[in-house]
């Protein structure tokens, strides 16, 4: 690209910055290597200092990699926490329990269609003889669905509840309808 238009993601960033960026949104096990290739840093150490930071602060994970090398992993716990702050920073209770019926409404609607009373039962049926490549496909991105929603369905769960006792962690700020003034301040 020319000197005009979009400027690269790393234009604004220092080089510990770009480190964090990469780090923080690793979906798997990475080297430190594979994060200093990404983050565009040149030096490897710089790279090695800042994830070694973000494991003492729990932002990220060391677990150990091929060969005993340390590689960083994602904090699944802190995005899970991270995950229930944000819904209820940004619902109502009144929100979150309409979308657990819309959840189950779908759920239930799949229900109907196969005829089956679970995910489970549904996976079972993708063997049935009587299949074409096309229904067992449409099964298949049901059931990954279904999973997806039932994830969802448990997170609003701890939402709702915690929402009482994250709420009252601000007092005076603790009105539950009001969803404006948010847990990290």
């Amino acid at each position: 690209m020319t000197g005009r238009g979009l400027g690269s993601w790393t234009d604004d960033l220092s080089a510990r910055e770009r480190v964090r960026e990469i780090a923080t949104t690793l979906t798997g096990p990475r080297s430190v290597e594979w994060v200093r290739e990404q983050a565009q840093v040149s030096s490897w150490q710089t790279a090695k200092d800042e994830l070694e930071m973000l494991v003492e602060f729990e932002q990220v994970q060391a677990v150990e990699g091929d060969a005993g090398n340390t590689k960083y992993a994602p904090n699944y716990q802190l995005r899970y926490f991270s995950e229930v702050t944000e819904l209820i920073n940004d619902h109502t209770r009144a929100e979150l329990r309409e979308e657990i019926a819309s959840i189950q409404a779908e759920i239930d609607e799949w229900k109907r269609e196969f005829t089956v009373d679970s995910r489970e039962e549904l996976e079972s049926t993708l063997t049935d003889d009587e299949l074409d490549s096309d229904a067992i496909r449409d099964r298949n991105r049901v059931l990954r669905q279904w999973e997806r929603y039932e994830d969802n369905k448990r997170l609003l769960k701890h939402a709702l509840e915690l929402y009482d006792d994250a709420r009252e962690l601000y007092p005076g700020q603790n009105d539950s309808s009001n969803s404006s003034v948010p847990l990290s301040q």
